[in-house]
């Protein structure tokens, strides 16, 4: 049987992939704006994709660090 599935973001995979090679990686929205070539509410988009998986978490200085533990 055949799904279908949420399409996926191929920026928000390239994020994930960038804290799997650099898991000690801390880069604000902007950053990663820039890194993808992209406008910085869809980074933050991703971003905030990959904190409500648990993925990725925000301090309070408004960088995003991969959380302690995460399952890739």
């Amino acid at each position: 049987m055949i799904t279908i599935a949420d399409p996926i973001d191929l920026d928000t995979l390239r994020i994930r992939h960038e804290f799997i090679l650099v898991p000690d990686l801390r880069v604000s929205a902007e950053q990663i704006a820039a890194l993808l070539q992209v406008a910085p509410r869809h980074a933050r988009a991703a971003l905030e994709t990959l904190t409500a998986e648990r993925f990725l978490e925000r301090t309070p200085d408004g960088h995003y660090v991969r959380v302690i533990g995460a399952v890739s």
